[in-house]
């Protein structure tokens, strides 16, 4: 939603998954927010603590809010929750709707939300950031099974 807590934490553990998968020089991976709550701000205090223990790169993050043409230059938009599913797809023209998912949408459990820990403790940032690992690590193996089946070229 601000870009301050879950997006910023997927897209630190996305951009670790691919570095550790060589995958880093073919993907790029940007977070964005929904609403324009914190534009500009560091990422949230609590989630920057959370990426420091888990040697994550979360330092240098500002929020930005979804533009147009994050419609066109993303191959995959992918939400935390279904609230962010509907706002998302109701600004998105209709050739990138079908590229939107849930983060979820990658493992086990399918149209799962990752609960916002904002207004919760660091229990709540925890278990985001659990199900965030789950969701890039199926999505990566995802991604990897496109390229060994020849429907993806990494080159």
């Amino acid at each position: 939603m601000g870009n301050i807590c879950r997006s910023p934490l997927a897209e630190a553990v996305a951009r670790a998954q691919l570095v550790q998968h060589g995958l880093d020089s073919v993907f790029t991976v940007v977070s964005r927010g929904t609403h324009a709550y914190h534009l500009d701000l560091p990422a949230d205090p609590r989630a920057q603590a959370l990426a420091e223990q888990h040697g994550l790169a979360l330092a240098a993050h500002r929020s930005r809010l979804l533009q147009p043409d994050d419609f066109q230059r993303g191959d995959l938009l992918l939400v935390m929750d279904r609230q962010n599913l509907r706002d998302v797809r109701a600004k998105a023209p209709p050739h990138a709707v079908g590229r939107i998912r849930l983060l979820m949408d990658f493992v086990s459990s399918p149209g799962a939300d990752i609960p916002d820990p904002y207004y919760g403790e660091a229990a709540d940032f925890e278990r985001a950031l659990g199900l965030i690992e789950q969701g890039v690590l199926g999505l990566t193996k995802h991604l990897l099974r496109l390229h060994n089946a020849g429907a993806l070229h990494l080159e």
